[in-house]
């Protein structure tokens, strides 16, 4: 094989694991990525939970705990909440939690928004 050769071999290599990369970056996103549906069930969880607890004793629940009590309350898994979610995702969870608690608790609205 002659040094152009190889050289064509090393860049379709390098394509083909860009390509191939690229694939399963996007997989793993979309396998991140959650639903409109629980989007609004994250929301409400919290929300109810906020309500209940207020804002500061919610935040200081060991992670275990959550992890029960969202569990038990829910139909999703835990693991099921984004650790980074997209900005829309974001936004929207946000929104839908900040207007629960206008709606339901309004007194822990500041608390929830100093947080």
């Amino acid at each position: 094989m002659d040094t152009s050769s190889l050289h064509r071999s090393c860049m379709n290599h390098s394509a083909l694991v860009l390509v191939l990369l690229s694939s399963l970056l996007q997989g793993v996103a979309q396998a991140n990525t959650t639903s409109r549906e629980q989007q609004s069930v994250i929301a409400r969880w919290t929300g109810e939970n906020i309500c209940k607890m207020g804002t500061e004793r919610f935040y200081a629940l060991p992670e275990d705990d959550v992890r029960k009590l969202f569990e038990s309350q829910t139909s999703m898994r835990y693991n099921d909440i984004p650790l980074t979610p997209s900005e829309s995702e974001r936004n929207r969870i946000t929104s839908q939690l900040t207007g629960y608690i206008s709606a339901v608790c309004p007194k822990e609205l500041e608390n929830y928004r100093k947080r």
